[in-house]
């Protein structure tokens, strides 16, 4: 049978690189058109490589961990199709016959290591197998969360993690207690140094990706102007020709028209300039179970606003049920973090490099505001604070890039152009 690469794909235009988090499918084992293989990672993103036709999984040369360039092979599939892998990745040579040897993952004969108890017939990856034997772990009690009920590796962490809580005696002797000292009353959980991280392997991988980006973050000079924004005209507006319309895809369209006025704010610093970005990308911060998450709304300023709006409202509603689309994540030119609906009315956005602005909005509500005659009225507002790369631009510049949008907001024709 010919002998087929599966390769690291590209998730996103920018991906170099994909880490391989876990093998679904064992050496010598039967694949089929469809069935998952490999979870692999960039970042943010994880995704199940799906094989494209009918074979044998011969070979494994990237383990658990390792980083593989795009295009370059994980594991080597038998197969007697004829249409191989399709179109799904691009095969390139193979690899010299004298490369370094990669242990394969565990044969059949570690998975009867309890043929006992029944947990062999369990569906579950040599991974996990390996795990849950070293740790007197009955696959049986885990619960599976791969797809056809595949246990994972992670499933049975998340099990080992819960039989080490307080409350819950040791499964074995191969799973101690963690080697912390409790007090008898504590106001607050201690962690000494070496203590247990929090979280499973996906949401530790999205802490050191937000980290990364941080950590990027503190190294430009930025600065962030405040304004409150009158939304007067719009809340009419909403009422009428813009019901059921949010207030996040009115806003996320007026700051896209104002990096599109504003070429400078929309650009990236590249040490010695501004490249100038042809697109608009608005990254929209989205709160989910495992973490924050920014997908990219490109040029949301050339959709009608309820094709917006029907955009962001299934976007989030995807992604908040762990169903992401990898290339939704790059070609951000800006981003938007509202945290209005959580009560808060004001708040500093640090920015994403090479972005060179954020804005934070806060809550949609009805204040008391002094008008031009001096005279106390109520007005609908929500505050704004728009953070800038110094390198990019001068507080001026975003002081009218704010003028710019109270101007888009003060005006329903202007933002629905």
């Amino acid at each position: 049978m010919p002998r087929v690469p599966l390769n690291m794909p590209k998730m996103s235009m920018t991906m170099e690189f994909g880490t391989v988090v876990e093998w679904l499918a064992e050496v010598g084992g039967t694949v089929k058109n469809g069935d998952a293989i490999v979870v692999v990672t960039t970042d943010k993103v994880d995704m199940e490589v799906e094989a494209t036709f009918d074979g044998v999984l011969e070979e494994i040369v990237a383990p658990e961990g390792a980083q593989i360039p795009v295009g370059q092979p994980m594991a080597y599939l038998q197969t007697e199709a004829e249409d191989l892998l399709g179109d799904l990745f691009d095969a390139p040579a193979a690899p010299p016959t004298e490369a370094p040897a990669v242990p394969a993952a565990p044969g059949p004969e570690m998975e009867a290591a309890s043929p006992a108890d029944g947990s062999a017939d369990v569906r579950a990856v040599p991974l996990a197998r390996r795990i849950a034997a070293e740790a007197h772990i009955d696959l049986r009690q885990v619960a599976p969360t791969g797809p056809a009920r595949t246990i994972r590796a992670r499933d049975v962490r998340e099990a080992i993690e819960r039989a080490q809580q307080p409350t819950a005696a040791p499964s074995g002797p191969a799973v101690p207690a963690p080697a912390t000292r409790v007090a008898p009353v504590a106001t607050a959980p201690v962690v000494p140094a070496g203590g247990a991280l929090l979280g499973d392997d996906r949401t530790r991988r999205i802490r050191v990706a937000t980290a990364n980006v941080m950590a990027a973050s503190a190294a430009v000079p930025q600065f962030t102007v405040f304004r409150a924004l009158d939304l007067g005209r719009l809340a009419r507006a909403r009422e009428v020709s813009l019901k059921g319309v949010s207030w996040t895809s009115i806003l996320v369209r007026a700051y896209a028209l104002v990096l599109r006025e504003f070429p400078q704010l929309n650009g990236f610093w590249v040490g010695n300039g501004v490249q100038a970005n042809q697109a608009v990308g608005v990254a929209l911060a989205v709160d989910t179970p495992r973490g924050l998450l920014a997908p990219v709304l490109a040029d949301p300023d050339r959709v009608t606003l309820r094709e917006l709006d029907r955009r962001i409202r299934e976007i989030a509603e995807a992604i908040k049920r762990g169903e992401t689309d990898p290339a939704l994540f790059s070609g951000g030119t800006g981003t938007v973090s509202n945290l209005g609906g959580m009560g808060i009315d004001r708040f500093n956005a640090l920015l994403t490099p090479p972005q060179a602005t954020a804005l934070s909005l806060g809550a949609v509500g009805r204040r008391p505001v002094v008008d031009a005659d001096g005279e106390l009225a109520v007005q609908m507002a929500c505050e704004a604070g728009l953070t800038v790369d110094h390198r990019v631009a001068d507080g001026a510049d975003a002081a009218r890039a704010l003028d710019a949008m109270q101007a888009f907001l003060a005006d329903p024709v202007l933002l629905l152009a």
